[in-house]
């Protein structure tokens, strides 16, 4: 397996990205979208999940949104990136997203009939309701027409009312209602104190099938414990994919 840096092109700027090429290809990649404030690397757990993808042959191609953007920026930037791994690596795309990342990944599905596959990790089906859980007392101020400034352990976050206001023109489960046929994994923890599981659970039920749903049992949002029962879960069911 190789591991190389790329730059994707999106609009007058690239997107800075790292491909993972297995020895042997399968013909399949995977696209790994992460959450809000998050990274390409996730903590180290997205560079594991690809290094074990990788060994099962699949290219995967993990990447940095532009950070703090609106839902609507990142699905811009994922469109962008599949466009690029169609013309260089493969036409055959397996989105993951974590999070926020995810909710990009299925509106960005919805209106893509070329995608083989889905998984929603961790994913929100109410964006307004898992940010009033993150944000707190700043997601009313947003809601205000105010910019806010949080300083926290991630560092310092800027947001204007934008950001939230952008919520209002997605539907994520009508979004879901149209994956006619795309194979679907969503993964949460039970745990989960950023977006509640019955969020993941309203996903599910609204997909078609194929469809798969696993719930960690004591994990939180992170899955900051049980990073590798996450990426065995994931694997296997990359596996089914045809």
């Amino acid at each position: 397996m190789t591991m190389r840096s790329i730059g994707i092109p999106h609009g007058e700027k690239f997107l800075t990205g790292v491909v993972h090429e297995p020895s042997v290809s399968n013909g399949k990649v995977l696209v790994m979208c992460h959450g809000f404030r998050g990274s390409k690397e996730g903590g180290g757990r997205a560079v594991y999940l690809a290094e074990q993808a990788a060994a099962k042959n699949f290219i995967v191609v993990r990447f940095d949104f532009t950070p703090t953007e609106c839902l609507t920026k990142q699905i811009q930037e994922i469109r962008s990136v599949v466009a690029y791994c169609r013309s260089k690596l493969s036409e055959q795309i397996i989105l993951l997203g974590r999070s926020m990342g995810g909710s990009a990944s299925l509106a960005f599905a919805a209106d893509d009939e070329n995608l083989i596959g889905l998984c929603l990790w961790s994913t929100p089906s109410d964006l307004q309701e898992t940010f009033r859980l993150a944000l707190g007392d700043s997601y009313q101020r947003l809601l205000g027409g105010e910019e806010i400034l949080i300083e926290d352990e991630y560092g310092t976050l800027e947001l204007a009312p934008y950001f939230v206001d952008d919520f209002n023109n997605y539907n994520l489960l009508t979004c879901i209602q149209r994956l006619s046929g795309l194979p679907l994994l969503v993964l949460h923890g039970s745990l989960d104190a950023i977006v509640p599981l019955d969020q993941a659970k309203k996903l599910f039920q609204q997909a078609d099938k194929p469809k798969l749903m696993r719930v960690i049992e004591g994990a939180d949002h992170q899955f900051s414990q049980h990073a590798m029962e996450a990426t065995g879960i994931v694997i296997a069911w990359l596996e089914t994919i045809k």
